[in-house]
């Protein structure tokens, strides 16, 4: 996930967030809200639906030119920009594309933005599942707000991009660093559909950003301080009955831990299934 591309407004916004970390490489899409000439910013041309959006897109391959091999590309299906999507990503063919989807409250769309939604969201899964994207994480702005718990109005979609950005990111951190313990485990070929969540450690509890059906994979990333892996005796047992709790029997399951120096102990997790989620 070394470049990150936004497309829309909910991608583009947290493609910002992401800019915050001197890892990735930042690319923006969008028909409005960003400058033509910003770097690594491209301006589509307005338009008033989603078909018009397709169709009026042209080849970006020479924007995309500095792009690294690993993409994440990030959108909501609710703008009418977001019709421009497929044609977008055909230019980031031969990369190993990965899918952020963010899905909004539908209750307080249009009825053109709830069917495009739809359309956006099944239409991409399929494509995940065929094998034409690496993998499709779901989101729902709805879930991270429970995660929250209480958020104000007054930086209300801030406050879930941050969210949202720091769980990736840390759980990107995780998987290029060497654990000190961890249990081998390979993800399905066909399990492609997934979500992020956010562990309680000390109470077991797993809250995840999307709520997936037929979960089969989940994958747990447990950071804990340096000072407890070298004195607490019980915390393997706990940790293994958390997960053993938490697993469904037709699925499966695998950890790592990490040490820190925070005197805080968190946890994520990825969970994956092969159904597509309507």
């Amino acid at each position: 996930m070394d470049t990150i591309v936004g497309l829309g407004r909910a991608g583009c916004a947290i493609a910002d967030k992401f800019s915050s970390y001197p890892e990735y490489k930042i690319f923006k899409v969008d028909s409005e809200g960003i400058e033509k000439k910003s770097k690594n910013c491209y301006l589509l041309p307005k338009h008033e639906n989603p078909e018009k959006y397709e169709k009026s897109v042209r080849s970006m391959k020479t924007f995309f030119k500095s792009a690294s091999q690993d993409v994440l590309f990030v959108l909501s299906g609710s703008g009418l920009v977001s019709g421009a999507a497929l044609q977008i990503l055909k230019s980031l063919q031969g990369r190993n594309i990965n899918i952020l989807y963010i899905k909004p409250d539908l209750k307080f769309l249009g009825q053109i933005n709830v069917y495009q939604e739809r359309l956006v969201r099944n239409v991409l899964q399929e494509y995940t599942r065929s094998g034409m994207f690496d993998r499709m994480f779901l989101i729902d702005n709805t879930k991270v707000e429970e995660v929250l718990g209480e958020v104000p109005i007054v930086g209300y979609y801030n406050k879930l991009n941050e969210l949202i950005v720091s769980t990736i990111h840390m759980i990107n951190v995780y998987n290029h660093q060497e654990p000190i313990h961890a249990t081998p485990f390979d993800t399905g070929e066909t399990t492609r559909i997934s979500t992020f969540g956010i562990l309680n450690i000390e109470k077991g509890e797993e809250k995840l950003f999307f709520s997936l059906d037929n979960i089969r994979e989940k994958s747990y990333y447990y950071a804990i301080n340096s000072k407890v892996l070298e004195t607490d005796g019980k915390l393997l047992r706990r940790l293994t009955d958390n997960i053993n709790k938490n697993v469904g029997k037709d699925a499966r399951a695998g950890f790592q831990v990490h040490s820190t120096s925070y005197d805080q102990d968190y946890g994520y997790l990825i969970v994956n299934t092969e159904k597509t989620n309507n």
